[in-house]
């Protein structure tokens, strides 16, 4: 039903992340049916599956930000898109890039933070963001139900 397409810009992941592929469209397919507004829809997402180098040039030329970062989410549709109910059958909700490099990084568990940051950018597509406290809390408390479905 949905579809989830997987570039993979370094083979750094198929080599230290078993099974990676499978693991990105599971938290991904789980996160699309956590949102009714996605009843009965067909949604697609694109994942960029990269490296520090790629994602320092990305979140420069799109954020004016020069480093590296952990996930970026580039999404079709404005937030107002999905306040109200939506009629498309087929919905193209957008791209995320991971980077493998800022990942490893982390003084946490790979997996676990792939999830988390995985689900984040999902929800970056969906309209959420964390720019005031408000929405900040709002993201958390998605991320954590997403989290705890899985």
């Amino acid at each position: 039903m949905h579809k989830i397409n997987i570039c993979l810009g370094s083979k750094i992941w198929i080599r230290n992340v078993p099974k990676i592929e499978n693991k990105i469209r599971q938290i991904l397919k789980k996160s699309i049916m956590t949102e009714k507004l996605f009843f009965k829809k067909k949604i697609e997402i694109t994942v960029l599956l990269t490296r520090s180098k790629k994602m320092r040039f990305l979140n420069y030329k799109y954020r004016k930000i020069n480093k590296d970062t952990d996930v970026l989410s580039f999404p079709c549709e404005t937030p107002i898109f999905f306040e109200k109910k939506i009629i498309h059958k087929n919905i193209y909700l957008g791209d995320i890039a991971l980077s493998f490099d800022y990942i490893a990084k982390q003084n946490q568990n790979f997996n676990d933070y792939l999830k988390k940051i995985l689900i984040h950018g999902f929800l970056h597509l969906i309209g959420h963001n964390h720019e005031s406290n408000k929405s900040f809390l709002r993201m958390e408390r998605a991320q954590s139900k997403i989290i705890n479905l899985l």
